[in-house]
């Protein structure tokens, strides 16, 4: 049986070095795909990553059960380092830099998935920053919408109007197949053909 996150915590504190290598193994690729929906640059968010699990374990004494869930901790954490990573770095990724959009021999099919994906991120782009993290953290990490509360703040109700708000702008603006791939294939952290160097 799995031991819970706040078992291995307690674990680590005690001595146990191990302990700390059952969160990095469960929540390493969940951080790095939150990180990397916001920067969209690779090397950064391993780069992002790294400092995100190296900060957990430097303050994982100030951790507290009572106040939230090991998770919601982390995901705390790794918010603030994208945040800090802008304010340091203030940049724009060119989405042909990111979705390496001349790759030859696409498929129609392809090239309109290709479209569709560009007015979904377009359409992103207009979000405020919350929206977007709230998206991200909903589709793409799977976070309830109490969790989500946690990590941003204020309440579950505000989080979920929120949320459907933003799905049905996305259906209206971009159609149905931009939705499909917001919802379907970027939750798998996956696109249907090949789109990154």
């Amino acid at each position: 049986m799995d031991i819970t996150d706040e078992t291995a915590v307690s674990q680590y504190i005690a001595g146990d070095m191990q302990a700390f290598g059952i969160l990095y193994d469960r929540y390493i690729k969940h951080i790095y795909r939150f990180v990397y929906y916001k920067t969209f640059v690779k090397e950064n968010a391993e780069d992002l990553t790294s400092d995100i699990f190296h900060k957990a374990l430097k303050n994982i004494h100030s951790f507290k059960k009572e106040k939230g869930s090991f998770s919601t901790w982390l995901y705390q954490i790794a918010r603030n380092s994208v945040i800090d990573y802008y304010r340091t770095r203030k940049e724009n990724v060119p989405f042909d830099d990111v979705f390496d959009v001349g790759v030859p021999n696409r498929t129609a099919e392809e090239h309109d998935a290709l479209y569709a994906l560009s007015k979904v991120t377009t359409y992103l782009e207009t979000l405020t920053a919350r929206q977007r993290e709230i998206i991200v953290l909903r589709i793409w990490e799977e976070r309830s919408y109490a969790e989500i509360a946690d990590i941003l703040g204020g309440t579950e109700a505000s989080v979920k109007m929120a949320f459907s708000r933003s799905i049905r702008d996305v259906r209206e603006k971009c159609g149905p197949f931009a939705l499909t791939i917001l919802v379907g294939v970027l939750a798998h952290n996956t696109l249907p053909f090949h789109t990154f160097s």
